[in-house]
């Protein structure tokens, strides 16, 4: 049985339909990998830069699993553990949201999260500047990929519609 195995990293561009880079910064993505036990992991946000590229590294996909744990350890098993089918998502305007208003309780960057941001307003601010609302949410479908090779490095092209340039 394969299982999960955390690229080195990972670059996702955002395209229409015709494969033509979209140049949208502030699109936030989310990567859901399926525990086998216990809960899902959902690493995120991860924003596209002016170009409409995100680049992933492997120490910002540990930080959010460390994040994760820092949440409740006991509701984790070991990421590893994890089909090695992933889910690449853009975040829904209600996912962001509820990011937001979870902050409510989880007043202080978490474990992993101290990796990433330098406080958690900075964290905030990222989400209330989030573009994803001018994405057609119905149309920018999740994508399914694999993630099985120690040391890869992996390249994706994620087809959205948007609803004003």
């Amino acid at each position: 049985m394969h299982t999960l195995i955390l690229p080195e990293r990972v670059t996702i561009q955002l395209v229409d339909k015709n494969k033509v880079p979209v140049k949208l910064s502030n699109i936030l993505f989310g990567i859901r990998a399926f525990a086998r036990r216990k809960n899902d992991f959902n690493l995120q946000p991860f924003p596209t830069g002016n170009d409409g590229l995100v680049t992933i590294t492997s120490k910002e996909l540990e930080a959010d699993v460390a994040a994760n744990y820092d949440s409740g350890v006991m509701d984790y098993a070991h990421i590893s553990d994890c089909s090695p089918s992933v889910e690449i998502r853009i975040l829904t305007e209600e996912e962001i949201k509820g990011a937001v208003d979870a902050r409510k309780i989880w007043t202080k960057l978490l474990a992993g999260e101290r990796h990433r941001w330098k406080s958690l307003e900075q964290l905030l601010t990222l989400y209330r500047n989030a573009n994803n609302g001018r994405l057609l949410a119905d149309e920018c479908l999740p994508m399914r990929v694999e993630w099985r090779e120690g040391g890869a490095e992996y390249s994706y092209k994620f087809v959205v519609a948007y609803k004003y340039p």
